[in-house]
């Protein structure tokens, strides 16, 4: 069985002094199994406009059997001096549509796991804005849009600490990637 996991740095494991991220963790765990690779397609940086780019390339090298699309926290961003999110929050719905029409091409196993809290003070010292009220419209369409394509949807936007489980505002550190892990595994599994 092939899981391919598609998302950003938070799915690629950026901030985690372990170097594995929730996903090295669930590959770990999962390929115990000598039947399943999990694969981490997690870019730094990552919107759904870059992913709409490169999906289709990294599943013909895997034919996914489960995919996992973990993104959106980018898209929901606001860039240094901007007002306006990096992408839109018609065209991150217009983008999920596409990167599931797709998945489907390779696996009906869609599962969709929803974007974290960020430290709003913390991040926004860089200049670049997260703001959770925002991430969370973005989280409350992915709920919705999993439900009405019967994808299951992994809702982890509470389940970090922003005082104790982030690197950097943004990032979980060790800790936080083993919340993430231990919420995401039973959905995977």
């Amino acid at each position: 069985m092939e899981i391919g996991i598609w998302g950003d740095s938070i799915t690629y494991g950026a901030g985690d002094s372990e170097a594995l991220g929730w996903v090295g963790r669930l590959r770990k765990l999962l390929e115990k199994n000598d039947d399943v690779s999990v694969y981490n397609f997690g870019i730094c940086g990552d919107t759904t406009d870059d992913l709409l780019k490169r999906f289709s390339v990294e599943a013909d090298a895997i034919k996914p059997n489960v995919v996992v699309f973990a993104i959106g926290i980018n898209d929901s961003k606001y860039p240094v001096g901007e007002t306006e999110n990096v992408i839109s929050l018609e065209k991150y719905k217009q983008n999920m549509r596409e990167l599931l029409k797709l998945a489907k091409n390779y696996t009906n196993k869609v599962i969709i796991v929803g974007a974290t809290k960020a430290d709003e003070a913390l991040t926004r010292k860089s200049g670049t804005r997260f703001v959770n009220a925002v991430i969370q419209t973005y989280n409350d369409f992915l709920k919705e849009f999993s439900e009405s394509e019967s994808l299951t949807y992994v809702d982890v936007f509470d389940v970090l600490d922003v005082n104790t489980d982030l690197d950097d505002g943004l990032h979980p550190n060790a800790q936080g990637y083993e919340k993430l892990f231990r919420t995401i595994k039973g959905f995977v599994k």
